[in-house]
């Protein structure tokens, strides 16, 4: 059998290795393309709105961040002179719901020398410790009820009338002062001990002391 030659012979294709591109710088651009903008995003996510101060989430502030306010050193009040029971004259209300309690303390505290010029209901009631209320220039004598009157604190009503006080028994009252714990009570407010006095608050005043 006799191979053709010449024209009649099949031309052989050829592989044009030159032209093909190579698809590994596209893939790296996107690459680069996609980092830069996940870090610019990230960035962005850890700025604050004001400074843009970077912050990092989910931290708690130490503690070292805030100092805590230093204590306050107890301020020793005044020493005073405490009159005697038979110079001082009170109105003693009851600002409990417990009937005939004004009455029960106002004849224990005639019997220790007061002079109580009248006793009642307080026009409310009065949740918490009892309550010595006072107008101008009778501290002293507030002091000196609130020695009797177990938990009861001083308040100051510069309006009342000078010299007027008012015993309002609160709903945490129990008992008076036994006579040794009244004389114990009553040389600290005398001394100006920072502990006699319990610390002030700011009630409605009482009806007298206006």
């Amino acid at each position: 059998m006799t191979i053709p030659s010449g024209d009649l012979v099949p031309m052989r294709k050829h592989r044009r290795y030159g032209h093909r591109r190579s698809r590994w710088p596209v893939v790296l651009t996107v690459l680069v393309v996609i980092a830069v903008a996940a870090g610019a995003y990230a960035l962005q996510q850890r700025t604050d709105d004001d400074g843009g101060t970077a912050v990092t989430p989910g931290r708690c502030a130490s503690p070292s961040a805030s100092v805590p306010a230093a204590p306050r050193a107890p301020v020793a009040a005044p020493a005073v002179r405490l009159p005697a029971p038979a110079a001082v004259r009170l109105r003693l209300l009851n600002g409990t719901p417990r009937d005939g309690l004004a009455r029960v303390v106002a004849n224990e505290l005639v019997r220790r020398g007061f002079t109580v010029t009248a006793t009642g209901n307080a026009p409310r009631s009065l949740v918490g410790p009892s309550r010595v209320y006072y107008g101008p220039g009778g501290r002293p004598a507030a002091l000196l009820a609130s020695a009797h009157v177990l938990g009861a604190s001083v308040v100051p009503v510069p309006k009342a009338a000078r010299g007027a006080l008012d015993v309002v028994l609160g709903s945490t009252f129990v008992r008076l002062r036994t006579p040794a714990e009244t004389s114990a009570f009553a040389r600290e407010l005398a001394a100006g001990s920072p502990l006699a006095v319990p610390p002030a608050s700011t009630p409605a005043p009482s009806p007298t002391c206006r």
